[in-house]
């Protein structure tokens, strides 16, 4: 009796001890595994999709070419999203909510790309010089930030896709800045996956 009551005891304690272990972030592991933002962006696409392009984002990021060619599309993307806040102000409508939520996510955008073109200057310095390699450093901060500006243009698209059915009074000036937003906004996953055969 004695021994069952101890086997029990030690069995409850193991699995308490065991539910609060929880996965520590590296850079093997997978981006699903768990959340690098904190905002509640939600990922909708498949989950084979996500991995591809966390690996492409992975060995971008492992060399100092592939490093230079996210900092020149995430600068292309900051550019974007400030003509396309510029653009909706030169409209001249009063910009509805859905509008102005689609302002604020271009300005979440333009925080992180700056983020990551800062990091060529700091954590990143190294990469200004072809013969260095990415430091650990680098590889993680970066991976990080552009792992979180993937999900941030996801969000613009998916608010973007429903702008025409929640306000079909933004006009055409509006439209027109939304229609040339999304199409450089989804050529994301393919110009990554072009900066990661960038080799040295």
């Amino acid at each position: 009796m004695k021994f069952t009551i101890f086997f029990l005891g030690l069995g409850l304690c193991l699995l308490g001890v065991n539910a609060l272990v929880l996965p520590y972030p590296n850079e093997n592991m997978s981006p699903e595994l768990y959340d690098v933002t904190e905002d509640g962006l939600v990922d909708i696409e498949p989950f084979g999709v996500l991995r591809i392009l966390f690996k492409s984002i992975e060995l971008s990021l492992r060399t100092v070419k592939g490093f230079n060619c996210i900092v020149k599309w995430v600068t292309g993307i900051k550019g974007s999203a400030t003509q396309f806040n510029s653009d909706v102000v030169l409209c001249g409508t009063t910009a509805s909510k859905d509008v102005t939520n689609l302002i604020n996510a271009n300005l979440n955008i333009i925080k992180t790309a700056n983020n990551i073109i800062n990091y060529k200057s700091t954590v990143c310095a190294s990469a200004e010089d072809a013969d260095q390699k990415i430091t650990n450093n680098c590889f993680l901060k970066t991976l990080h930030q552009v792992w979180l500006l993937r999900r941030q243009v996801q969000n613009v698209i998916t608010l973007a896709n429903k702008l025409p059915q929640t306000a079909p009074n933004a006009g055409a000036c509006v439209k027109e800045a939304v229609t040339t937003l999304t199409n450089y906004y989804t050529l994301f996953p393919q110009n990554i996956s072009n900066c990661s055969k960038l080799t040295s």
